[in-house]
């Protein structure tokens, strides 16, 4: 059963409560698999509060909280055009960011997360869904394949100086 939980759309007064979560729950999520100074290196760079807000202000991005009573439980980030990791699919919108604190999980808040997301898909009338995902990240990628995504592509990245493979995966976005 589905936690109660409330959809907020953020603007720029949810700035370090943005940068706070976002850097709380990546953290939980990959610190114990990587080196200490790979991590920090990468968190002071992503997650920097001029970095944060700019991400926030981009036209092309949108974030949402999902909150249950007062309590923050996660944030979802989409993208669309320009904002967009990669270019790789046309008419496609991105989930860059889907994270529920460890606290929540297994609530079924990153399932209205998702749900969300493609509730946004089909409103801005694109084709694709699509994501990235550390190959590492084992949780996420049965999540993301029991939410109808499937893989098409890899890219590199770095985390610190480690040199690290990310997963694509991309769902159809089937129009009422």
């Amino acid at each position: 059963m589905t936690t109660a939980f409330k959809l907020r759309r953020l603007d720029v007064r949810d700035l370090e409560t943005l940068r706070d979560i976002a850097e709380e729950t990546f953290l939980d999520t990959f610190a114990a698999q990587n080196a200490p100074e790979n991590i920090a290196t990468y968190v002071a760079a992503a997650f920097s509060i001029d970095r944060v807000a700019s991400e926030l202000t981009n036209t092309d991005s949108q974030f949402f909280f999902i909150e249950t009573g007062a309590d923050l439980a996660g944030y979802l980030k989409l993208n669309t055009g320009a904002a967009q990791t990669e270019q790789t699919l046309p008419n496609a919108l991105e989930i860059e960011r889907i994270y529920v604190r460890r606290g929540h999980q297994g609530t079924g808040l990153g399932k209205a997360l998702m749900q969300h997301a493609i509730e946004r898909a089909i409103a801005a009338n694109v084709d694709w869904l699509w994501l990235g995902v550390w190959d590492q990240n084992e949780k996420a990628i049965a999540f993301y394949r029991s939410s109808g995504f499937t893989e098409f592509d890899q890219h590199d990245f770095y985390m610190g100086r480690d040199l690290q493979r990310d997963i694509m995966m991309k769902r159809p976005i089937n129009r009422p």
